[in-house]
């Protein structure tokens, strides 16, 4: 792994460093399904120190039928209080499959207005394979450890299927989607049954798997040449969808690696739009 000096990631050596710092709040926001319903395998122990961050089925929108939606800063603030969380506390958030769910995580801190919070590179496999410390159980907080963060919701970081459809007119606003080749040109089938097949009318594919090589993150110079490649040049907002706005989290925490600011997640991603007849769906062979 290269050492890197990256804003929002860590390595797995300055998390180990950095274990007995009282600020430090160590989140396995590992998801247990994929989105076709199968159980995802995942290794029986969890990093020292860990608590559960489950956005999928906890920690999110409970009033909706599309899958980890974001939760209101109220309930959001609640739930990361009893997790200890405040204002100063320093967040590292992992998961068991290197690096899939926990930029979602990152990407709701942020959204939440929380600074403190970083992605640890190559997460619990790579924890593993140096064999740092490791337990069976979640670490748990007790009531007089509760936490006093407070929301302070930045609407600009997640947009709505409207605000999606005002922004493919627009050149100053780039759409990236952060799925495979094949279901961004609707030649593979969606993982979620019912949905249709294709891509935001205007948007481009930046698959999330390039953005990592050997189970980390690529070096930023490799992820600011795949980024130019795709962003036009007077685009001056971004916005990132995919299946259901795990993976778009990835190319968002990316984005922000590479220097560009005003950066966004369609919460909805494809779950919304490809279920959504009312919505405008384009198919390409060519396009990516």
């Amino acid at each position: 792994m290269s050492q890197e000096k990256y804003s929002n990631i860590v390595s797995i050596d300055w998390l180990k460093n950095n274990l007995t710092n009282l600020d430090l709040v160590i989140l396995d926001t590992t998801m247990k399904k994929k989105p076709n319903g199968e159980s995802i395998p995942t290794p029986a122990v969890k990093i020292l120190g860990a608590k559960s961050f489950n956005f999928d089925t906890q920690i999110c929108d409970q009033n909706t039928d599309l899958p980890h939606m974001l939760p209101t800063p109220s309930e959001f603030q609640h739930s990361v209080r009893e997790l200890g969380i405040s204002a100063n506390s320093i967040i590292v958030v992992y998961d068991a499959m290197g690096i899939f769910s926990s930029p979602r995580a990152w990407w709701m801190f942020k959204t939440m207005g929380h600074k403190e919070v970083y992605v640890l590179n190559g997460g619990l496999p790579k924890w593993i394979e140096a064999g740092l410390p490791t337990t069976e159980e979640y670490s748990n907080t007790s009531a007089n450890e509760l936490g006093n963060f407070e929301s302070k919701f930045n609407h600009s970081m997640v947009k709505s299927s409207k605000e999606v459809l005002s922004a493919i007119d627009s050149d100053q606003i780039q759409i990236l989607d952060a799925r495979s080749v094949g279901r961004f040109k609707g030649i593979e089938p969606e993982p979620r049954a019912g949905l249709k097949s294709g891509h935001i009318p205007a948007s481009k594919c930046i698959p999330f798997t390039e953005t990592m090589l050997d189970g980390f993150f690529k070096t930023k110079n490799e992820l600011v040449n795949i980024f130019e490649s795709k962003i036009e040049s007077n685009a001056k907002e971004l916005i990132f969808s995919c299946g259901s706005g795990v993976t778009a989290s990835i190319l968002a925490l990316v984005a922000n690696e590479c220097g560009y600011q005003n950066i966004a997640v369609y919460d909805g991603s494809w779950s919304e739009w490809g279920d959504n007849d009312s919505l405008p769906i384009e198919v390409s062979i060519d396009k990516i």
